[in-house]
């Protein structure tokens, strides 16, 4: 027993040993790092790593910490506060707030902060409390004061309105509340102040000399009205020009307003503003709402007045003669009233079909008057241009036109007929001209090639169906001629002078036209049977030299939408190119009428020197205008001394042509021919240098509805005026292809990116090709829609 015993004295003593002794095997910090990573990258645990990264949390924690802390801070508190506040990255605070939220009801998020429901209760008691104690309160006051939203604010207030917040809120503006208290005090203030007015004061002045607060004044006060309690109208809405108008001074001016337009059917805008209405024409219109008043500029009319005006103006119409209404109207009308109720008797007269003209500011004249002071002019015009033949024929002789074509030719075609085929026919449309000279390409003649085969049978269409009257220098008779004669006519001798002499300046041009024109006939009836050769040549040349002057006019206005220096040089291109062409034809055909010797045919080109030395043999008279017509072809800046020269060149004495310049339709007709051309060329287009060149034409045409004559140096120059108009997607494709097409041009001895960038060309170019032409269609369909 005794040895059992040491043993387990010795086994208590080495268990005591054990016990009082350190271990030698500890975890070190890095150690305890690593198997926590370990162990989160066996998703064994999920804990959320502190700032300081000595800590760990786990998402329990992190949103018990979050409620902790909302509950510490009364309810409010930031996320980014919160973050530093537990050591946490942001990210982790937000999304554990999001799962905050979703749980808890009673907790908004406001602004990156978390708000409670116990703390917007806090605040609401806050306001109210200083509701009670102004009697009026704004939302945007508050907000500065907590830094909350105002629409945020606004829906708590409303929220809790008749519970913690003891008020009403204004009708007109959410964002205000008052007290009952408070809307009750003012409530008796207001309606003392106004029960005492006897006349209309304005607004503005009772409020500033009570100081009401003003959205509150406006309210009572319509409440006020509303429910009977006041006498009165408020006039001009809230504003400052508002005035409240007691009945009993709106009776009296009712009386004298209905008064004054039973006695006189009118009333005048100001004698109205007098009796103290801001806006005369509204209450008016109010007033006499049923009665169908006429509205002027200075006053409103009834019935009986535009009644007598009708019966003057009928009375005209059916003697054909004229009347001035302004005696009808009483003395106050002005100019203005008398030109309104003219539109408004006009228009009901017009629906009837008949026509009156009006002169001046008061005179209606009958159309048939106006017919029969032209015709009066018949007799004395045959008579004196019999004379004008037999006194001046050269001026007859130089200037002759045709008026049928060969014998031999088809007949014209109707209107519809030639609608149908130009319909008919395919919208690739044969080779024709259009002006863009390709690239660089000289013009070698001037035959039909800049106009379409379509536009040249219009023109001979024309020619056929319509004797064109020549601008003779002649004139009819002179105003104090024409003058004299229409005071001879029954109704017009006690006509004013003013009226008299605005039917003679509107007579004079046509008449004048029509003497030209039946001088004209009765010389073309003289010398018909001679001479048609010469006068169908004089007429083709005529023809020609006026299509190709109205081309390059055409050409003219697109350049004057670029910058002064390009537009320039396009000038500069025009007068090498369609003006060269002129002068050399217009040369050529006067040589040819002159019978000069050893001159080229009439579809020559000519150089500078030769040009020249054809003027020289010319006599004097031609010689100087030929020549001021060559210099102006060497002008830097524009085209006026060449249409200067041009115009004396085929005027009277030289050339003796008339030229026209086209009309809209002809020329929306040569428009259309020439984007016909362009397409063509487009499609048959192969070089893609060209290919861009006949794209950025058509481009320009589609949004400037005009013609461009520009050679390939001027593409750059069109693409970027057209930057800012087109599409991103469709510049981005000029821009890639010209920048393709500069590289092509320019020597590269890389042949592997030259062979690239040509491969790049042919198969962009169908894009360009496609982008032009649908382009056109686009922007058609747009302008018709």
């Amino acid at each position: 027993m005794s040895a059992a015993w040491d043993e387990v004295k010795r086994l208590a003593a080495d268990f005591q040993r054990a016990q009082l002794s350190s271990t030698i095997q500890r975890l070190s910090e890095r150690n305890c790092i690593e198997i926590v990573k370990k162990l989160i990258e066996l998703k064994l645990i999920d804990v959320i790593f502190t700032t300081d990264g000595k800590e760990y949390l786990t998402p329990a924690r992190l949103l018990k910490e979050i409620k902790d802390e909302l509950y510490v801070h009364g309810g409010r508190i930031n996320l980014v506060d919160l973050a530093q506040i537990i050591g946490v990255d942001f990210n982790h605070v937000e999304v554990k707030a999001s799962e905050f939220l979703n749980s808890e009801p009673n907790t908004c998020m406001v602004l990156g902060q978390l708000i409670t429901t116990d703390y917007l209760d806090h605040i609401a008691e806050e306001i109210n409390e200083k509701l009670h104690q102004s009697g009026e309160i704004n939302v945007a006051e508050i907000t500065k004061l907590y830094d909350l939203p105002g629409d945020f604010l606004e829906q708590v207030l409303h929220e809790r309105l008749g519970t913690i917040i003891q008020g009403q809120v204004d009708n007109t503006d959410s964002r205000t509340f008052f007290t009952d208290s408070y809307v009750a005090q003012y409530t008796a203030r207001i309606r003392g102040a106004l029960s005492a007015l006897t006349r209309p004061v304005p607004l503005s002045n009772i409020i500033n000399h009570f100081k009401f607060p003003e959205k509150l004044f406006y309210r009572v006060a319509e409440h006020l009205i509303k429910e009977g309690r006041l006498a009165g109208s408020i006039s001009g809405g809230r504003s400052e020009r508002a005035i409240f108008i007691p009945d009993i001074y709106a009776v009296s001016q009712s009386e004298w307003i209905n008064s004054f337009y039973k006695q006189n059917s009118y009333l005048e805008y100001d004698a109205v503003a007098r009796l103290g209405i801001l806006d005369p024409k509204t209450y008016l219109k109010k007033m006499f709402k049923n009665e169908g008043i006429t509205f002027l500029t200075t006053c409103c009319v009834g019935k009986s007045i535009i009644t007598q005006v009708e019966a003057a103006l009928e009375e005209a119409l059916s003697s054909r003669t004229w009347v001035d209404i302004m005696p009808i109207l009483p003395s106050v009308f002005t100019t203005e009233d008398c030109q309104a109720i003219i539109r408004e008797v006009t228009k009901n007269f017009a629906k009837l079909g008949s026509v009156v003209h009006v002169y001046g500011d008061s005179i209606l004249v009958s159309n048939p008057l106006i017919e029969n002071c032209e015709k009066s002019f018949d007799t004395i015009m045959e008579t004196k241009a019999k004379e004008d033949i037999v006194k001046r024929p050269h001026l007859f002789a130089v200037q002759q036109t045709a008026k049928n074509l060969s014998a031999k030719k088809e007949p014209p075609k109707s209107k519809q007929d030639r609608k149908e085929d130009k319909k008919k026919k395919p919208s690739s449309g044969g080779k024709a001209g259009g002006g863009t000279q390709g690239r660089e390409t000289k013009t070698k003649n001037v035959k039909k090639k800049y106009f379409t085969a379509q536009e040249a049978e219009d023109m001979d269409y024309e020619e056929e169906t319509s004797v064109k009257t020549a601008n003779l220098d002649l004139e009819f008779l002179s105003t104090d001629e024409m003058h004299d004669h229409l005071r001879k006519i029954e109704c017009l001798k006690e006509a004013p002078d003013e009226l008299v002499s605005i039917i003679v300046d509107e007579l004079y041009r046509p008449l004048t036209k029509k003497y030209r024109e039946v001088a004209k006939n009765l010389y073309d009836a003289s010398v018909a049977s001679t001479g048609s050769s010469r006068r169908k040549q004089h007429s083709d040349y005529q023809e020609k030299f006026s299509t190709l002057l109205g081309h390059i006019v055409m050409f003219e206005k697109a350049t004057k939408l670029f910058s002064d220096e390009v537009a320039s040089q396009l000038c500069k291109h025009l007068q090498k190119t369609l003006c060269s062409d002129l002068t050399n034809a217009v040369i050529l055909y006067l040589a040819q009428e002159h019978g000069l010797q050893g001159c080229p045919d009439s579809d020559a080109s000519l150089t500078l020197e030769q040009r020249q030395k054809i003027i020289n043999k010319f006599p004097e008279e031609i010689q100087k205008p030929l020549s001021k017509l060559h210099s102006s072809l060497n002008s830097k800046k524009s085209l006026e001394d060449f249409h200067s020269a041009i115009d004396i060149a085929l005027g009277a004495g030289i050339c003796d042509m008339i030229i026209r310049k086209p009309d809209k339709k002809k020329e929306r007709l040569i428009l259309a021919n020439h984007r016909q051309s362009l397409l063509s060329q487009l499609n048959e287009a192969e070089d893609p240098a060209l290919c861009l060149h006949l794209a950025a034409l058509l481009i320009f045409q589609s949004h400037t509805h005009t013609m461009l004559h520009a050679s390939g140096k001027f593409v750059p120059h069109i693409i970027g005026f057209l930057q800012r108009q087109l599409p991103h997607d469709l510049y981005q494709l000029l821009s890639t292809y010209q920048e393709s097409v500069i590289k092509k041009l320019t020597p590269n001895e890389n042949e592997e990116e030259k062979h690239a960038n040509e491969t790049l060309l042919m198969e962009t170019m169908p894009k360009i090709k496609e982008a032009a032409v649908t382009y056109k269609k686009r922007s058609i369909s747009e302008s018709e829609n």
